[in-house]
């Protein structure tokens, strides 16, 4: 059977089947199948338990046919963290779109739409796994700096939409700095063993200091107040 070629290490692959072919649809429903049998193994087992062989059973297919798709079980979790990353990004620019032109309000509905994200318990635990074996593990820690790249380009697209004004060496630091918060913030949410340690009302805080934060972007380039380059 024909088997698809591996992506090189440090580039995620798309979690999509190939162009071009007469099952193009049907592969796209298995791979999907596939990746969702995949996040569940890893929630459940742990990245120890997950195998190729017990994901084809959860998702009702041959072994054969699931190396079609994934030859190795990090070409499953890189394909896993490039739907995660997809999602995220889709999902934060839908509600950009939905949301006001100014700067300001569009970057608040970027913040709810990250927010939401993190309440999920599951991606919490696909994540914390992924950490405790990153310092471990060569492949898992390289997926998950292709994601954090690719995280970091997504956010900055998503300032230079709400705010072209900022030059590309300040979205870049922004985006980092931005990466590294919602990190941050991600591990006393979403139903972790931190969790508990949160204060109420943190959320509506975050929103207070992040409309200070875009409003001061706006303002930043102001002959009062020039921006570094």
């Amino acid at each position: 059977m024909a088997r698809r070629e591996k992506s090189p290490v440090g580039k995620l692959p798309s979690a999509k089947p190939r162009e071009g072919t007469a099952v193009h649809a049907k592969g796209h429903e298995r791979v999907e199948r596939i990746l969702d049998a995949a996040m569940d193994v890893l929630v459940e087992d742990g990245y120890a338990g997950l195998s190729l062989r017990g994901v084809a059973q959860r998702a009702g297919l041959s072994l054969g046919n699931l190396q079609y798709y994934f030859p190795t079980k990090q070409d499953v979790v890189r394909a896993l963290l490039s739907r995660y990353l997809e999602g995220t990004i889709r999902r934060v620019r839908e509600r950009m779109e939905a949301g006001a032109r100014e700067p300001a309000r569009r970057l608040r509905q970027a913040l709810d739409s990250i927010l939401e994200d993190q309440d999920s318990p599951r991606h919490f635990q696909l994540f914390a796994e992924l950490w405790a074996l990153a310092a471990r593990d060569a492949m898992v820690a390289d997926a998950l700096r292709v994601f954090y790249g690719g995280y970091r380009e997504g956010l900055v697209e998503l300032l230079q939409e709400a705010m072209p004004e900022l030059t590309p060496a300040r979205r870049e630091r922004r985006a980092a700095l931005l990466m590294a918060f919602f990190e941050g913030l991600s591990l006393f949410r979403g139903g972790g063993s931190l969790a508990s340690a949160s204060v109420p009302g943190v959320e509506q805080e975050l929103r207070a200091l992040w409309d200070e934060f875009a409003e001061g972007s706006a303002e930043g380039l102001s002959p009062r107040r020039r921006a570094p380059t």
